[in-house]
C-alpha cells in the first residue's frame, strides 16, 4: 500500500514540477502563435465592429494574442482599430467533440486617448 501510494505522489509531482519549470501555467494565459486562429478572431472582431460604420472599413493592428485552455479554450485578442479605438475580444471554442463553433464573449472598445493608453493594461 506504501508503495503505491509513493508512485503515486512522485508521478503526480513530476507532472507538477514539468508545468511549474516549463513556465507554463495550467488555466493560466499563454501567448498564442497560430495565426490561423488570430485571422479567425480578427474576422469575428469585423463581424463585432460591423454595426459601426465608422469603424467597420478601418484597419485592424494586433497588439496581443493570447490562449487559455479551459474545458475548451479560450482566446483573448487586444487590437487597435484605425488608430482610434482599442479594443479587446474573448472568445470561447469548445471543445472538438462539441461540433460547436467558436463564440464571442465578451467585447469592448475605449478611445484611445495617448500613445501610453495602447501599451498599457493590455490584459
Amino acid at each position: 500500500m506504501f508503495v503505491r501510494w509513493l508512485i503515486l505522489t512522485i508521478t503526480i509531482d513530476t507532472i507538477y514540477f514539468q508545468c511549474a519549470y516549463s513556465g507554463q501555467l495550467v488555466g493560466g494565459l499563454q501567448k498564442s502563435y497560430n495565426n490561423e486562429l488570430k485571422t479567425e478572431l480578427v474576422n469575428l472582431a469585423r463581424q463585432q465592429l460591423s454595426s459601426n460604420t465608422h469603424l467597420a472599413s478601418k484597419p485592424i493592428r494586433v497588439l496581443e494574442f493570447y490562449s487559455q485552455i479551459v474545458a475548451g479554450t479560450n482566446y483573448w485578442l487586444i487590437f487597435i482599430v484605425g488608430e482610434e479605438q482599442k479594443c479587446k475580444l474573448i472568445a470561447y471554442k469548445p471543445l472538438p467533440y462539441t461540433h460547436k463553433p467558436i463564440q464571442v464573449t465578451f467585447f469592448k472598445c475605449d478611445n484611445i486617448t495617448s500613445i501610453n493608453q495602447v501599451t498599457k493594461n493590455n490584459h
